[in-house]
């Protein structure tokens, strides 16, 4: 096969072109499911199917959202479309390529794609001419201003086209005619569709196979509005990207990107490794998805740190990602660094500033089960002495939301049952037999929630 049978090219087409055309005719594809459309996508009805393959009654495995990635079976782990054809198991390489191509006959849709070479992708091949000439800018005359912020931010006084960051150039149109880049290609890419971008520090957002998908750029005015600050490139949406910096990552020797660290700002990522730490990524604000940790599963990642910064919002955003790390069909260990950890500092970037790379590194040392840290936020405020009515509530909030959890989250369960018995000055024996019998109950003893709930969000 030629470029697009490439491992990005086929997550590309499984992503795009298969997955929506399955989800129009899933009844066709799946028959054996009897799948009858709801309100939010598909439910199962054929009850001998489900109690064979499944062990549930048909109304309990579902498969909802604009263009799902497999089935859900509720009070069970998700399923991924791919691995049910494959026995079970996840499929990599020439299984896995296999295995789209047998769901895009089965979608209905061409498998030509998957045989022969497709064009060069022309956006890519502008933006990334782009990115270069940004590099460039920063080590010129012309990206003094820039260069004298990045170091008023502590990156090392190294040369600027080791940080991995550009400056917008004002040229931008002219060098890229220059280059061969017709007017229709330059138009869209996006480049010269916001005037605002002309001076500010740039970055590359990278598929893991290293392709440039979009660009941000960020202003080197302090006093800008907070919604101002960053800018991205229009008509290429971030989401379904890997996180900030993650192709790089993959980059290195297996045994050197086993544990990842996930922060939230895109420069944390490139103060971090200016300062030699390489296995660091950031959300940049797009929060993390379900597909997102089966994803980092798929590429070895062993163990993963969310480390968020110092404020409401960032709590929200870890709270969010451990959500939905918990209900991905497979995730790397999720461990969360409490952002009280980082004080005074509010980001990784200023306290590995204030306090040097050694600290950061023993800072991570303090990373907890991810699963823990989620039912304790859900107790904020309750000690042993509240009112016993608090107290029972925050009991309610944790133990919906433990209930809730996957089989192969036993054992962090019944950890965190013990954390949140003694926060609330409870036995973990009394919590867990009223876990039990309010929220724990075999699925067919009582009436089936239509959807697995998420733990209340936290309020920034």
């Amino acid at each position: 096969m030629g470029e697009s049978n490439g491992q990005a090219g086929v997550v590309d087409y499984y992503t795009d072109v298969v997955l929506p055309a399955l989800a129009e005719r899933l009844d066709a594809a799946f028959p054996e499911f009897g799948w009858r459309r709801d309100t939010r996508g598909w439910v199962a009805t054929n009850e001998e199917t489900t109690h064979r393959v499944l062990g549930v009654r048909a109304e309990r495995v579902v498969a909802h959202g604009p263009a799902p990635r497999g089935f859900l079976v509720h009070g069970a782990d998700p399923v991924l479309w791919t691995a049910y054809l494959n026995g079970g198991q996840i499929p990599r390489g020439a299984d896995f390529v296999r295995t789209v191509e047998t769901l895009a006959e089965r979608a209905g849709v061409d498998t030509a794609p998957l045989e022969r070479p497709q064009p060069k992708d022309r956006k890519a091949a502008v933006l990334e001419f782009f990115f270069g000439l940004a590099q460039r800018s920063l080590a010129c005359e012309s990206g003094a201003p820039a260069r004298n912020y990045l170091e008023s931010r502590g990156l090392p006084g190294q040369s600027s086209l080791e940080w991995g960051l550009g400056v917008v150039p004002s040229n931008t149109a002219e060098e890229l005619v220059r280059a061969g880049f017709a007017a229709q290609e330059i138009e869209r890419s996006g480049l010269i569709a916001d005037r605002r971008w002309s001076g500010r520090i740039c970055g590359a957002w990278r598929s893991e196979r290293g392709t440039i998908r979009t660009l941000w750029a960020r202003t080197v005015d302090e006093g800008a509005e907070q919604d101002a600050k960053y800018l991205y490139l229009r008509g290429a949406p971030r989401a379904g990207l890997p996180p900030y910096g993650l192709s790089d990552v993959v980059d290195l020797p297996l045994n050197k990107r086993r544990d990842l660290v996930l922060v939230e700002g895109l420069l944390d990522v490139h103060h971090l490794r200016a300062r030699g730490v390489a296995n660091v990524a950031a959300l940049g604000g797009t929060g993390a998805e379900s597909a997102t940790f089966e994803r980092l599963a798929q590429l070895g990642f062993e163990r993963v740190t969310l480390c968020l910064d110092r404020d409401g919002p960032g709590r929200v955003a870890a709270a969010r990602a451990v959500d939905r790390a918990v209900r991905a069909a497979a995730s790397p260990t999720l461990l969360v660094l409490d952002p009280k950890h980082l004080a005074p500092a509010k980001d990784p970037d200023a306290f590995v500033r204030e306090r040097g790379v050694d600290s950061w590194l023993q800072l991570l040392g303090k990373g907890e089960c991810a699963i823990g840290w989620r039912a304790r936020e859900l107790l904020v405020g309750i000690t042993p002495q509240s009112l016993s009515l608090s107290r029972r509530d925050a009991l309610g909030r944790a133990g919906a939301w433990l209930g809730s959890l996957p089989a192969r989250h036993a054992l962090e369960q019944e950890d965190a049952v013990r954390e949140v018995a003694e926060r609330c000055g409870y036995s973990p024996a009394a919590v867990e037999r009223a876990f039990r019998a309010r929220f724990w109950a075999p699925p067919d003893s009582q009436r089936e929630r239509s959807r697995t709930p998420e733990a209340p969000a936290l309020e920034p």
